[in-house]
């Protein structure tokens, strides 16, 4: 293909494509996104939907002149209060898309242009599939106080390390919506982060908002077995995205502060209705993608998700066992060794620290070693290190 027609075609899929940038303050990572973005001359529209409080997201937004060299929209919601009030905002942010593809976006993500344009150019290409993307690294930034409030946000060389891959690999190319349900939770694969077609996309979304799932876990499933429900989903062997691990601000993190885990959300009083709502929504789905009946689909739902939740939950008990006799263990010495009650109590965190807490094991490495090896992770990495020059005014 000629040059002209190259750069024509590659204008003509970034012009398919608008970015929904979910926002709930976390400022300097709104600003280091925004700035990011427009390093890299993103040639996609840009769809901001923020239900933060912060008063200098509208203020930063309001002056185009911040960001020469994208195309964006702001959009204002109320405060992101509950869950209610985030699916509402998504919902109504996807009907204000004008392009026919879209992707959600978090303030921690950073894309790589090339990954988008050949994710959109597979879908294009690809009618049976209902969404793209490739490979999604990790970044991990180590705190560094001397970039203020930016902290979490950049960091010197030594700061940035990155895991190469932090979700499974592999695509989903089963023919029927109820085997590609069954594939997906034996061996999960997030398309959260994918390129959708955006009818799909919103009626996902519409979908989770009618529902109004009070459990995070369920609701997240929610629009992807949805997505896997519509068409067979494609994985690339390309960097497509790097997300931020480990930043502050996780709504999972907070989640699972207030509600517990696995095991402690299923003795909640809304989770069997969420159970029972999430359930219908993706069995009638199936149902009529595959010409079923509706009881046949619900029974694969169900015992999927049965076949799903079992590893976690007996972690869950498992990990409650070992912190039940760790800390029958630990009175045990501390009575013999006639301590306070308040060291009892800090021995007693720390086990469950170890046990229960534990993060995933991913396997970061220093960033300059990743950079090297692909040119998309190294414009990352180059931004990381180089904050823009008004973070110390």
């Amino acid at each position: 293909m000629p040059v002209d027609d190259k750069k024509k075609n590659q204008s003509d899929i970034a012009n398919s494509l608008t970015i929904v940038l979910a926002l709930k303050d976390r400022v300097p990572f709104t600003i280091r996104w925004m700035h990011y973005a427009n390093s890299m001359h993103f040639p996609f529209k840009i769809l901001i939907a923020d239900g933060g409080t912060d008063e200098r997201v509208p203020e930063i937004f309001s002056k185009k002149l911040n960001f020469p060299n994208l195309s964006y929209e702001y959009i204002r919601y109320p405060f992101d209060q509950t869950y209610t009030h985030f699916y509402t905002k998504l919902a109504d942010a996807l009907a204000h898309v004008e392009t026919p593809f879209a992707v959600m976006a978090d303030n921690d993500d950073f894309f790589v242009v090339d990954g988008l344009l050949r994710s959109v150019e597979f879908l294009r290409n690809h009618p049976d599939y209902s969404s793209c993307r490739g490979i999604i690294a990790g970044v991990r930034i180590r705190p560094n106080t001397k970039y203020g409030e930016f902290s979490y946000a950049y960091g010197d060389k030594k700061d940035i390390s990155f895991a190469k891959m932090i979700y499974m690999p592999g695509s989903t190319l089963n023919d029927t919506a109820s085997e590609r349900v069954k594939d997906q939770f034996s061996c999960y694969r997030t398309n959260w982060y994918d390129v959708f077609r955006i009818e799909q996309l919103r009626e996902n979304y519409r979908i989770l908002r009618d529902l109004d799932t009070k459990d995070l876990i369920l609701a997240q499933n929610i629009p992807m077995l949805l997505g896997y429900v519509v068409g067979k989903v494609y994985r690339g062997n390309f960097y497509y995205l790097v997300r931020q691990w480990d930043g502050p601000g996780s709504s999972d993190k907070t989640e699972n502060r207030e509600k517990g885990d696995h095991f402690d959300r299923m003795l909640l009083e809304t989770w069997s209705a969420d159970f029972k709502a999430f359930a219908n929504a993706i069995a009638s789905a199936i149902s009529q993608k595959d010409g079923i009946p509706f009881d046949d689909a619900y029974r694969i739902v169900k015992k999927s998700y049965r076949e799903f939740m079992a590893p976690a939950i007996i972690d869950c008990l498992s990990a409650q066992r070992q912190l039940s006799i760790a800390s029958s263990l630990s009175r045990g010495i501390i009575e013999k060794l006639g301590t306070t009650g308040y060291l009892l109590r800090r021995q007693y965190l720390f086990i469950k620290r170890v046990i229960t807490d534990q993060p995933k094991l991913l396997r970061f490495i220093p960033g300059h070693r990743l950079a090297a090896s692909d040119n998309g992770i190294k414009l990352i990495y180059d931004f990381l290190t180089t904050p823009f020059e008004s973070i110390n005014k």
